[in-house]
């Protein structure tokens, strides 16, 4: 645990030089922004590092990774003594809630520490591409960082979250063989912090005379948003045991794998179900799409405990502490446009920024934060800037501010944050290609609602209950009439549930009658009819003689509704309910358009549009549970023992899934523990990770390898692309699919393709040579895939054309002659 306790020394190291300006930035905040110094302190360094880096001013290496700490500290504590407040004299006046955060943080850390030492292989999944940007990112003398799959280009993506880590691990030391797992446990400890400084602070300023209500409701936040499973569990559990043994329903509820009938074997002999080694995978894929031809397409449904459990470091996982600090921004803006006087004119706007400085989050700072979550999770940017920019709204709003004020101070805010975002995060944006191009209408998949009630049940009925009771509640004191008050969410539901639902056949019709050609959709007008009709109707569809379970429109009603029934209550002025109601409806909002519209991307499908922003919701309405939890148990002081059980229930059925599935990832903790996450390769390929350690100790600098690579079709092969993973040296291709994927584009990748198969398959040496030439290959790895995928003769060509610097069984490394 010793590379554990330096990265957990260093990260109090950020916190601490990141305190002094985290103070100031969350000061309408009871906690000042304590949960949020850790990533406040990364974004920023990470910032300057890259920025220093990309313009040569700064050495992209621990020397610059040490300027940047030392700036943010300075920075923080010129602005501390300006402002003539002392943050460290607030800690100490604050020891309780000091210790209860960081104990919080080590015992996260720690913990999943020790988890990820029962499974520290950083292979299959996404994980090969992610320890390549990685290597990338440390190996790189300048940025942007180099592609390691794709020679001479550098990295299309958005890949902040990789220089964020890359930067903690020059500080650190360390190698990212060890950084990658501690990157894992890190954030998910900074995921909990965040989310219960959240969840503390909505108390805090809605209760403040309950500080201990306050830290259960962090402790409650922690837990809905990064341990807490969905209802997948519960229903695997019950198959595999069979619990429930008519196949008709596991049939009607049709989740892949458990549609098939179910196991009649006894408990406990029944788990894990020997047929499902990756047992925890399923949680992931509740929704069930298919197109019009009645074709099962994958749909990911992800949520924080299993992207944890998974141990991937995409960027949806590496962006999850910056989100939730953007979404305290936002709690700090809405309390900060409370106390504004307003703008009688836009040439006034130096009065608000000057009121920002003084009195909420400086604005400089906002462009850094929500401008790096388009760096970090692209999607994540137009998404918390409109919550930012609609908590600003809401609190000027509540404080009486005129109309004409408001739209000034949103519309300056606005250009504000999205110009300067763009425009300090310009260098990505120049080099950034995507696959994405634009957005279609959603005719024939919406999901179903009891695929919706297995991911978000718990969410759903927390949040129902919350609002049926703040509805009687209110009805009892006299301030709500509730017929009126039901009436006016079921019109609300029709209107957008409904509706959009009966636009989408009025499209269908439409397009039929005049022959319109549908974009996105691969079949014959007629072929669509039952799926659109299926959406407005019974749901039922029946394709080519087979009935198939169609959506209805049920989800996107019930959406309507609960967002409608949040706004409808929660309209008190000055009161965090409102800012509660708004993460209601944010959450709402996102999984009700994923029903109507999805991003056009690589896979023509849905399958990345509900992935990303059912993830949003998950994180919103988990806060918003915590906070109803909490507001419930306090005020039925009759009915506490019923809630109790309740709550009690809700928590233990959440909780299956980690106390089920990590046993089974982590394969009962059978093997020696270890945060070595190239310890695999000296059992399975003990000859590989020889050249990789060779490469890594002798090789300066981005010389091109050559190695087997990932043709298109067989990414997430961990075996193709692994010397360039492992070791962040540019190879001429890696995985073919996921470069299409990244660049949007199969151009340069088709361009390549013939060269290579040259190079592997040709004995002509000419050739060879004149490409060795052409893509400036300094290395060629012949090991043991090398040697299954092409003939002998053809790699032998290597010999008289190279010279063999390093060898370790079937494994050899050349260097080209200069």
């Amino acid at each position: 645990m010793g590379p554990a306790i330096l990265w957990w020394l260093l990260l109090a190291l950020i916190a601490l030089a990141a305190w002094p300006m985290t103070f100031l930035v969350f000061r309408p905040l009871p906690d000042r922004g304590l949960a949020f110094a850790r990533p406040m302190g990364m974004m920023l360094m990470g910032f300057l590092w890259w920025w220093g880096g990309s313009l040569g001013v700064l050495p992209a290496s621990r020397g610059g990774a040490m300027v940047a700490w030392g700036l943010v500290l300075g920075l923080g504590l010129w602005m501390a003594r300006r402002s003539g407040e002392s943050p460290w004299r607030w800690l100490q006046t604050r020891r309780g809630l000091v210790l209860f955060y960081e104990l919080l943080f080590a015992l996260a850390f720690l913990g999943w520490t020790l988890f990820r030492a029962y499974n520290p292989e950083i292979t299959y999944t996404e994980k090969p591409m992610e320890l390549a940007f990685l290597n990338a990112v440390v190996r790189a003398e300048r940025f942007p960082p180099h592609d390691p799959w794709l020679s001479g280009f550098a990295i299309s993506y958005y890949y902040f979250g990789y220089i964020i880590l890359g930067f903690l691990t020059e500080l650190s030391g360390l190698a990212t063989r060890f950084t990658f797992n501690l990157g894992v446990s890190s954030w998910f400890a900074l995921t909990l912090l965040a989310a219960a400084g959240l969840g503390g602070n909505l108390w805090a300023l809605y209760r403040p005379e309950r500080p201990r209500m306050a830290r259960a409701v962090a402790l409650l936040s922690a837990f809905w948003v990064g341990l807490a499973g969905n209802g997948e569990a519960i229903l695997d559990l019950a198959h595999s045991c069979g619990w429930i043994r008519d196949p008709a329903f596991w049939a009607w509820l049709d989740i892949p794998e458990l549609n098939e009938p179910p196991s009649l074997r006894p408990w406990p002999s029944c788990w894990p179900p020997p047929n499902r080694v990756w047992a925890w995978w399923r949680a992931s894929r509740v929704v069930r799409d298919y197109n019009p031809e009645g074709q099962h397409q994958e749909v990911i449904d992800e949520f924080p405990q299993f992207s944890f459990l998974l141990g991937d470091l995409h960027p949806h996982v590496l962006a999850l502490p910056f989100t939730l600090m953007a979404i305290g921004l936002a709690l700090t803006a809405f309390q900060t446009a409370q106390q504004f006087p307003g703008l009688s004119s836009l040439r006034e706007w130096r009065v608000l920024l000057r009121f920002l400085q003084d009195q909420g989050p400086p604005f400089g700072l906002l462009p850094i934060v929500f401008g790096g979550l388009a760096f970090l999770n692209t999607w994540d940017f137009p998404i918390y800037t409109g919550l930012l920019l609609a908590a600003w709204a809401l609190g000027a709003g509540m404080a009486g501010r005129a109309r004409v004020s408001l739209q000034r101070e949103i519309l300056g805010l606005a250009g504000g944050i999205l110009g300067l975002g763009v425009l300090l995060y310009l260098p990505f944006y120049l080099g950034f290609r995507s696959q994405a191009s634009g957005l279609l209408p959603n005719l024939y998949n919406g999901t179903r609602l009891p695929q919706f009630l297995v991911m978000f049940g718990f969410q759903v009925g927390g949040l129902i209950l919350l609002l049926g009771a703040e509805a009687l509640r209110a009805h009892r004191r006299g301030t709500l009439d509730l017929r009126r008050w039901g009436g006016w969410i079921l019109l609300g539901a029709l209107g957008l549930g409904l509706a959009p639902v009966a636009m989408l056949v009025g499209l269908y019709e439409l397009a039929q009658a005049i022959r319109l050609p549908l974009s996105g959709v691969p079949v014959s007008l007629e072929a669509l009819k039952p799926w659109v009709y299926g959406r407005l109707l019974d749901g039922e569809v029946m394709v080519k003689g087979r009935l198939l379970p169609g959506s209805g429109p049920w989800v996107p009603m019930l959406l309507a509704g609960i967002g409608m029934g949040a706004v409808a209550l929660w309209r008190r002025r000055g009161n965090v309910k409102a800012f509660v109601s708004l993460l209601v409806v944010f959450g709402a909002a996102l999984a009700w358009a994923v029903e109507f519209v999805f991003l056009k991307d690589f896979f023509g499908t849905r399958m990345n549009t509900v992935f990303k922003f059912y993830y949003q919701t998950w994180v919103l309405w988990s806060l918003a549970l915590a906070w109803g939890m909490g507001a419930l148990w306090e005020r039925a002081r009759r009915a506490r023992l019923l809630l109790a059980g309740l709550f009690g229930s809700m928590i233990a059925l959440a909780a299956l899934y980690p106390v089920l599935m990590i046993p089974v990832k982590a394969e009962f903790f059978a093997h020696p523990p270890t945060l070595d996450g190239y310890a695999h390769l000296a059992r399975w390929a003990p000859d590989d990770l020889a050249a990789i350690e060779w490469l890594n100790r002798n090789v300066p600098g981005t010389p091109v390898i050559l190695e087997a690579p990932g043709w298109q079709g067989i990414s997430f092969q961990p075996e193709f692309g692994r010397f360039a993973a492992h070791t962040g040296l540019p190879t001429v291709l890696g995985w073919a699919g996921h470069e299409h994927q990244w660049r949007g584009s199969y151009d340069e990748i088709a361009r390549r393709e013939p060269d290579l198969r040259i190079l592997w398959e040709s004995l002509d040496l000419e050739k060879t040579r004149a490409l060795l030439e052409k893509y400036r290959i300094v290395y060629v790895i012949v090991g043991r895939t090398e040697r299954q995928e092409f003939p002998a003769e053809a790699l032998r060509k290597f010999e008289p054309l190279m010279d063999p610097v390093f060898r370790s069984g079937e494994t050899v490394i050349y260097r080209r002659r200069e």
